[in-house]
């Protein structure tokens, strides 16, 4: 039987390892205490609109998270939205960008709604316990953001010592979804602001995620810092009021979303670090390889090489 690897956390670094150690033989399993696959690659259905609120696009530099989202993409889940002012292309997932890590979770074994608490060795095999349940490796990767990380190796009684990946500082953002009344009129469908409040705005009618009209608004850092402790409505309000001004239509409905650790501030350009070798404990994610969807998929890939060194 092949050997079991568990991965806390089925964001992108996640499910890129995931997939990775599948190709190459072993047994992934994926633990995650949300309810779905994704990370900041989030979609969410309200009413009769869709949302993405986390992730809003993302471009591919890299041959190998090319070949990773490859078949996504001649599947037809992932499409170019635009391109940039040099021509680079941007792309999304056809119906949400969840739709995108929900295709590369397909034959993986996942556990959603699953907190992890702590990690455990015991002759020579890591045990991830989450409440009740318990999942068991020869290896472990742990892909949430750093901070979470952190807090769970320390909890696993596993130190990182490195001052720089302890002091690795994150920006939050605050995402409103807002339902529209007619098109947003956001030229190409969407719109970069420079002000104080708001950064983005995205129609997702227009970039295939919605079949109504729809409206992602994402605060700036500064924004998000101010009042991200703040009743949720009185922020939802002040983005919308900064909004109002660049759409064509009325909103009829908004809903607010918190994201704490949007962006790392910090990039350390590790590709993924080994806490421990033998049983190997891996650490990855965006923070290691470049922000972003591609920076977190190709930490997942380089844990994943590291994983398979380790073991062979």
């Amino acid at each position: 039987m092949s050997e079991r690897i568990v991965i806390i956390g089925a964001g992108m670094a996640g499910l890129a390892t995931a997939v990775s150690l599948l190709e190459g033989g072993f047994r992934p399993i994926l633990v995650d205490k949300s309810r779905a696959v994704g990370g900041r690659m989030s979609s969410k259905t309200i009413g009769d609109a869709r949302f993405d609120q986390g992730a809003q696009h993302f471009g591919i530099l890299s041959e190998s998270v090319a070949e990773l989202l490859e078949p996504a993409r001649t599947a037809g889940v992932m499409r170019e939205w635009f391109r940039t002012r040099d021509g680079r292309p941007r792309y999304v997932g056809l119906g949400g960008m969840r739709r995108i890590p929900e295709f590369l979770a397909r034959n993986l074994e996942v556990h959603t709604g699953t907190p992890v608490a702590r990690l455990a060795i015991h002759d020579g095999r890591v045990t991830v316990h989450a409440g009740s349940r318990r999942f068991e490796g020869s290896a472990a990767v742990v892909t949430p953001p750093l901070p979470q990380s952190l807090a769970l190796l320390g909890a696993s009684g596993i130190e990182v010592a490195d001052p720089a990946i302890r002091g690795v500082d994150y920006r939050a953002c605050l995402a409103v979804m807002a339902h529209l009344d007619g098109p947003s009129g956001l030229p190409d469908g969407h719109r970069t602001v420079v002000d104080d409040t708001v950064a983005w705005l995205a129609d997702n009618k227009h970039k295939g995620t919605s079949a109504v009209q729809s409206l992602t608004i994402h605060s700036t850092p500064t924004f998000a810092a101010e009042h991200i402790e703040d009743d949720p409505d009185t922020w939802t309000d002040l983005l919308l009021d900064a909004a109002s001004s660049f759409l064509a239509s009325g909103v009829t409905g908004a809903t607010g979303h918190r994201w704490r650790y949007s962006e790392p501030m910090t990039v350390l350009n590790m590709g993924s670090i080994v806490l421990q070798q033998s049983p190997p404990i891996v650490l990855a994610g965006e923070v290691f390889a470049g922000a972003k969807v591609e920076g977190a998929a190709l930490s997942g890939l380089s844990a994943a090489a590291m994983v398979s060194d380790l073991l062979s």
